[in-house]
């Protein structure tokens, strides 16, 4: 993991850049040294005091705690014990943080992924015998023998062997939420719970399933059915552990009204794509989404998740707490939204 991982200070030394040439210099060793899970793009930037700051795909900034409270006083009294400890990849917070003062209506939106790397394993045998095995989270094979290394991704296999399957499993290797996963959701209750906001928490199952019925598309029918019904029942399976969760936490943090989005929340779901559907289905913003067809229904989900406060409350000031792999929805979801809403978000790394 470490060859794959970068941190602040590695980002600075690779660009022979000094700390104190940068906005960190108040920054913990450690959020210095936090390993990031990602090494690419990084980009730093000197802005108009001369001094450097970090930005991640050319849209968020790397921060830490002490300059989210300066641009948001009132996060100040999140109650989070390693709340310096962590890099934060940021945006948009000085203008959200003029809605708050102003009085206007404000709205959270973030919660972590269903599951993990090494968390679902999916199992494929083909005619003949051959089985070949897959992460669903990366979607990379576990197969170190195969003949097909360019297909090592789940959804490219599929599609090209699809036909030849002829049965489908999955392992479910789940056993609870990890630490990540509980300060995913602990977060922006607490930016909730300081804001005095409503929450909207997506626990992202249907978006999970969208995608293996859109790989599936070549595999038999009664497979891919079976398939599809075993895949949901893991997933309801999984996401139930988060319900559990979040229902302790709303009966702790009781003046936090919280909205929970998934599959089977069937009235807020279909609430939810109505409202986007001005939005999403615009031919402009279907060009921007992904260029990988199978992706095309699940992206919608992500893309349009930040903006969740508004289909379903009318709030047009959210603030998203969520995972830097939501560097590129976030993104997008500004880009889809623009003009109607106020998005800012605080992007928290992945462990």
């Amino acid at each position: 993991m470490e060859n794959n991982t970068i941190s602040v200070n590695d980002i600075l030394n690779k660009n022979n850049i000094k700390l104190k040439e940068t906005v960190y210099t108040e920054s913990s060793s450690k959020m210095l040294d936090f390993r990031i899970v990602s090494k690419d793009f990084y980009e730093p930037v000197k802005r108009a005091d001369n001094r450097y700051t970090v930005y991640y795909k050319n849209a968020v900034e790397i921060s830490n705690f002490k300059n989210i409270e300066e641009k948001l006083p009132a996060l100040s009294e999140i109650n989070y014990s390693g709340k310096y400890n962590l890099p934060y990849f940021i945006s948009g917070l000085e203008g959200f943080s003029e809605k708050v003062n102003s009085g206007e209506s404000v709205a959270v939106e973030g919660g972590p992924c269903l599951f993990g790397t090494d968390e679902v394993i999916v199992s494929v045998e083909r005619k003949g015998g051959r089985t070949d095995y897959f992460d669903y989270n990366t979607g990379k094979s576990y197969s170190l023998r195969t003949n097909d290394r360019q297909y090592s991704d789940f959804g490219e296999f599929m599609l090209k062997h699809g036909s030849e399957v002829v049965k489908i499993d999955f392992e479910d290797r789940k056993k609870g939420l990890t630490p990540q996963e509980w300060m995913f959701i602990k977060f922006p209750f607490e930016a909730a719970r300081v804001l005095g906001a409503p929450l909207v928490i997506p626990i992202p199952d249907m978006s999970y399933i969208k995608y293996l019925e859109a790989v599936l598309i070549n595999t038999d029918r009664k497979i891919r059915e079976k398939a599809l019904l075993d895949f949901q029942e893991l997933t309801h399976k999984i996401c139930d552990q988060y319900i559990s969760v979040i229902g302790k936490l709303k009966s702790i943090y009781k003046n936090v009204s919280c909205d929970i989005i998934h599959d089977r929340n069937i009235q807020l779901l279909n609430k939810y794509y109505e409202a986007r559907s001005p939005f999403i289905e615009r031919k402009k913003v279907q060009r921007i989404l992904t260029g990988i067809p199978e992706k095309t229904e699940s992206v919608k989900d992500y893309v349009s998740m930040p903006a969740l406060p508004y289909y379903l409350y009318g709030i047009k000031n959210i603030l998203e707490i969520d995972s830097m792999d939501e560097t590129d929805s976030y993104r997008k979801c500004r880009k889809a939204h623009r003009n109607f809403l106020e998005l800012a978000c605080i992007l928290l790394p992945e462990f």
